[in-house]
Parts: structure tokens; sequence; C-alpha cells
């Protein structure tokens, strides 16, 4: 058989297709599992856990013999850790009841799917974010459009916090009304 025909398919590109196709399927399991509510607390989570990685002061904590911030792979673990940590203290605190939060929610299948994708683009463009540069230009040309640079990191830090704010479920009652 002559398979000349794949000399001038360019598999990187499929890939880059495939793994999409991927990140929606896994999106949409784990937004149909999770619920609408439990995918904004692990949300905020994520977003707590990051901005506590972040700033974490590395220089100043010579007591515990730590110089220097640890590698890319160490802070993506303490990220991650921080996050599942969120996770199970945010149901116990002041914002399950802030934002009337308990249980799986009852929001349709889509604000589910949405909320999921948009939480796992999160996760992915903050993670990366912690990799070195040497790393991050080694990804394909599609992963870096959507989740390298200032323009993708503040794309996925605004869209998912408006996606809890307009996707937050049917409540209508104001904070005004007696």
């Amino acid at each position: 058989m002559n398979f000349s025909f794949l000399d001038n398919f360019n598999f990187i590109a499929s890939w880059d297709w495939i793994m999409a196709a991927v990140f929606l399927g896994v999106a949409l399991v784990y937004g149909l599992s999770m619920g609408r509510n439990r995918l904004v607390i692990v949300m905020l989570g994520i977003y707590f856990s990051y901005f506590f990685t972040r700033e974490i002061p590395w220089q100043e904590l010579k007591f515990l013999d730590i110089k220097t911030a640890p590698e890319s792979t160490v802070l993506i673990f303490i990220f991650l850790a921080l996050a599942l940590g969120f996770y199970f203290i945010i149901p116990h605190s002041a914002f399950k009841s802030a934002l009337r939060l308990g249980g799986r929610g009852k929001g349709a299948w889509w604000q589910s799917l949405i909320l999921s994708i948009l939480q796992i683009g999160l996760v992915l463009a903050l993670a990366i974010s912690f990799l070195e540069p040497k790393i991050i230009s080694a990804l394909s040309p599609l992963a870096q459009f959507v989740f390298v640079g200032a323009g993708a990191q503040f794309f996925w830090l605004v869209l998912p916090f408006l996606g809890i704010m307009f996707l937050g479920g049917g409540r209508h009652s104001s904070v005004y009304e007696n």
C-alpha cells in the first residue's frame, strides 16, 4: 500500500485538535460529576492557592533552610496541594453561606460544562505560568497561544471569575430586599 499522502499530513497540528477534543470530553465528564456549586468551590480554591503560591516569601524562609524559590514542579505541586486544601476548607467557612453553596448545585448541564472548561483552562494556564521559559517554548504553538503570555494569563484569570458571576445560579433575590 502506498501511504505517501501521510507525508503531507501535519501530525503536530492534529495532536492539538485531538488534545482539544480530549480536553472537552474530560471537562464534560468532570463538570457533570462535580456539579455547579462544587465547581465554584474548587475555582475559588484555585484562585486562592495561586495567589498564595505566587506570594510565598521564599527568601525570608531562611529558618527552614530555604534560600531560593523551589523548582517549577515543586511550585506546581504546592499550588495543586493548596487548591485541594482549599476545596476541603471553603465548604466549612463563611464562604459557603455567603455564596449559598451547598451540595452539587442545581445548575443546568451546560452551566457545569462551561464552568468546568473554564476551570480546567484556568488550572492549565496557572500551572504553565510556574514553568521555566525553556519548557514553555517546547509547547505547541496552539498551546502557547491559548495558555502563555500576559494576554492569555489575563484571559484565564478573568473569564472563570466572570463565569462564576454570570452562571452563579438561579437566585433571583436581591441582597437589598428585607
